[in-house]
């Protein structure tokens, strides 16, 4: 570094003791430490130098303790989300559902409608509705009304009729005597021969009766209902011609002959599906797949160049960048000592002479004080040339230190530079030859676009053909269809005449029948009138028969009544006595009717349930008769219906397919936005540990006002603190005091050896020059 250094060992032995002044002052100085000593002084501070936590301090800590014991749901989200990518949970669902269901396939099975068809061909359909299962049950069905009849008519009897009868032959009336007596006085009624005289009467109306009662039982309408039973409707013969026709008709073998249709574009269709792959474009994809960079082996050797030369220009700053101007600049010495002339000449025309001057006037020249003020001013002097030294190679070492820290950048920046200029060359290079590659994967990709565009176009070509081959061959089925639907619509018309001379032929017969009804009821009607006015005519005669018998009845009732009078006693004993026995008849009649009315209700019913069900019966065999006729009319309808139901089922399952392909497509775009999702997903799950993180800066930041808090307190603790030792200390700082103003002579007996370098270069020159000064100052 340009410097030397050498010692040299100088002996000295110096004795300096205060003046007799200062003497007692020094001995007061000690008595006064020793006593302090022995008091204790200065005593520690008495009360507790830790702070304690703050408020917002431990509530920041008891935050952080919850937080760290309750876990977060951020972290556990985030592991679920990561279990759900792990076992896959994350990516089922619908998607995995429609990938499975495709899987299975679709499983195409027969045309539902085939078994129909063939079964309706072997006769299944033939009385679908069981008409003839209905007549064969019709034969054989049985009137429940007459099993009904059967046990009414076990249930019926008169015990209660009987027991009153035996009741009424056994029994003794009480007043039996007295009635005796009352019928011999009762018995002279004189009116008795006038009701002799009228037993032999005759209703004038009685021949009428018997007459009208000979012909009430003839009705001129019964031959006539005789004569329909054997009716038949005109439209039968009709109805079977129409059979014929719906059972044949002409569009089934052109149906049968279009079976085997294939579609004359098929093998074309072939022919190109085996070229449509042959792409020539593939072999210069495969001839463009060996491409290699021009600019590599440049790349390479330009690296290997980097490897084993430097820039030119880091040679010429190497030195400055390593440091080897440090501390060795030739003119600094001369500089230092340039500078520290002006404290030289300071010391020895103002500061020596003054400190001399001053101790003459008092008279202490060559005293103890006149040397410490001496040697303070040399040491003042000594210690600002080697401060102004040590500033000046401070600034100049900074100095060359930016200059070496300058070169270091330079040279990076020369190095960049030229690595900048030949990497910038290098891919100039690389660009040119890549463009030149892709045009070639251009040309390579228009010449497979345009095969592409040929295969297509002969394929849409086959596929026209193909569809106007399917129109054509539609075309024919419609004509057969609608040969097929204009046969279809003879046999029905043809069906719908028959049924019409049916239904006309069945209203005359229904008019004919009302008619033959209606001679009926009037033939019933004029016999009930002449019933009703022969039973008029008896009704006056019976009236005039009447009044006679009134008068009669009135000589007897006087008669009777002095017969009754006479029996009243004797009835009222027998009235009393036979109560009990009415009363018990009475319930016993009562019971008897009452059995008589439910045997002859249970009667009633089972006759009109076995009227109703007969009715019924008659009704059910019309009506599947009817339904019998009605279902072969409608045998061929089902039969088109089917066919037409095949089509629908060919056309669903073609839908199915295509349906097949769009759910394909949907589920792979729904496992994309899924892929996206978890993603999403995980990322949220990275970050995570940043938001729990996050959880604890509210604690955080009351943790620094806590510690805030803390700091304050501490200050006004190390306040206490300071102003505690301050007291403590005041008696040794005094007497600290003391002894540096007593000391300021420096009196101290000095003997020993010592030791200091000897420096070549000017500061440590400068430095050894403060030894000098003393003979600066004595000249």
């Amino acid at each position: 570094m340009g410097t030397s250094t050498r010692t040299e060992t100088v002996t000295s032995n110096q004795k300096t003791e205060p003046w007799a002044g200062a003497q007692p002052y020094y001995a007061d100085l000690y008595a006064s430490a020793e006593a302090a000593r022995k008091s204790g002084a200065p005593a520690p501070f008495p009360d507790s130098t830790v702070i304690d936590w703050s408020k917002p301090t431990q509530d920041a800590y008891a935050q952080m303790e919850a937080l760290a014991r309750g876990g977060s749901a951020l972290n556990g989200n985030a592991q679920n989300v990561a279990n759900g990518v792990m076992t896959g949970a994350a990516y089922n669902g619908t998607p995995a559902n429609t990938y499975q269901a495709l899987q299975q396939g679709l499983n195409p099975t027969a045309n539902p409608y085939s078994a129909m068809m063939n079964s309706v061909a072997n006769g299944a359909l033939a009385n679908g509705f069981g008409g003839t299962n209905a007549l064969v049950a019709g034969a054989n069905w049985q009137n429940p009304g007459v099993a009904a009849t059967a046990g009414a008519s076990g249930t019926i009897n008169n015990n209660a009729g009987n027991a009153l009868l035996n009741n009424g032959l056994t029994g003794t009336n009480a007043g039996m005597g007295l009635a005796q007596q009352a019928a011999a006085t009762a018995s002279g009624n004189p009116a008795l021969a006038g009701y002799q005289n009228q037993t032999g009467y005759t209703n004038a109306a009685s021949g009428g009766a018997a007459a009208l009662a000979g012909v009430a039982g003839y009705n001129p309408a019964v031959s006539g209902f005789q004569g329909q039973t054997g009716y038949t409707n005109s439209g039968l013969d009709l109805a079977k011609q129409a059979n014929t026709l719906a059972n044949n008709n002409p569009a089934l073998d052109a149906f049968k002959g279009q079976t085997g249709y294939t579609n004359g574009s098929l093998d074309q269709a072939r022919d190109i599906a085996q070229t449509a792959g042959n792409n020539p474009a593939i072999q210069g994809f495969q001839n463009a797949s060996g491409y290699q960079n021009s600019a590599l082996g440049a790349q390479q050797q330009f690296a290997q160049f980097l490897a084993t030369n430097g820039n030119p220009a880091a040679g010429m700053l190497q030195s400055t960048a390593n440091g080897d101007f440090l501390n060795s600049n030739p003119y600094l010495d001369q500089a230092i000592k340039n500078a520290n002339s002006s404290f030289v000449d300071q010391f020895n025309t103002s500061i020596a002479p003054g400190i001399d001057s001053q101790m003459a006037a008092a008279g202490r020249m060559g005293s103890g004080a006149y040397a410490a003020l001496r040697n303070s001013a040399e040491k003042t002097t000594a210690n600002a040339m080697a401060q102004n030294a040590g500033n000046m190679q401070y600034n100049n070492y900074a100095a060359e230190r930016t200059n070496q820290v300058n070169a270091q950048n330079a040279i990076g920046n020369f190095y960049n530079q030229n690595v900048a200029n030949t990497q910038n060359a290098l891919n100039s290079v690389s660009s040119t030859d890549q463009a030149q590659q892709a045009a070639r994967l251009n040309a390579l990709t228009g010449m497979g676009n345009f095969a592409d565009s040929a295969t297509k176009n002969q394929i849409a070509a086959n596929q026209n053909a193909a569809s106007i081959d399917n129109q054509q061959q539609a075309q024919r089925l419609a004509a057969i269809t609608g040969m097929g639907n204009t046969a279809d619509a003879i046999a029905k018309n043809s069906i719908s005449a028959s049924q019409n001379v049916g239904n006309i032929d069945n209203a005359q017969q229904a008019q004919r029948l009302a008619a033959l009804t209606g001679l009926g009821n009037f033939a019933d009607s004029a016999t009930k009138n002449a019933i009703a006015a022969n039973q008029n005519y008896a009704n006056i005669d019976n009236t005039q028969q009447g009044q006679r018998l009134n008068a009669l009845a009135g000589v007897a009732n006087t008669a009777d009544s002095i017969a009754k009078n006479q029996i009243a006693a004797s009835q009222n004993v027998a009235n009393i006595d036979a109560q009990q026995q009415t009363t018990n008849n009475n319930a016993l009649l009562n019971a008897g009717n009452l059995s008589n009315n439910a045997s002859t209700l249970l009667l009633n019913a089972a006759n009109q349930l076995g009227n109703q069900s007969a009715a019924q019966q008659t009704n059910n065999l019309n009506y599947l008769n009817a339904l019998g006729d009605q279902y072969k009319y409608d045998t061929t309808n089902r039969i088109n219906a089917m066919n037409n139901g095949a089509t629908l089922a060919n056309q669903d399952y073609a839908n199915r397919l295509s349906n097949a392909g769009l759910q394909l497509n949907a589920a792979n775009g729904q496992t994309a936005a899924n892929s996206n999702q978890v993603g999403q997903q995980l990322q949220a799950a990275g970050m995570a540990a940043g938001l729990r993180a996050n959880d604890y800066a509210d604690a955080n930041a009351l943790l620094g006002v806590g510690q805030a808090y803390q700091n304050r307190d501490g200050a006004f603790l190390q306040d206490e603190i300071n102003k505690w030792n301050g007291e403590q200390n005041a008696v040794w700082q005094g007497l600290i005091n003391q002894a540096n103003i007593l000391n300021g002579g420096n009196f101290n007996n000095m003997s020993g050896i010592t030791t200091k370098p000897i420096y070549t270069n000017n500061m440590a020159q400068a430095t050894g020059a403060i030894g000098s000064i003393a003979g600066l100052m004595a000249k």
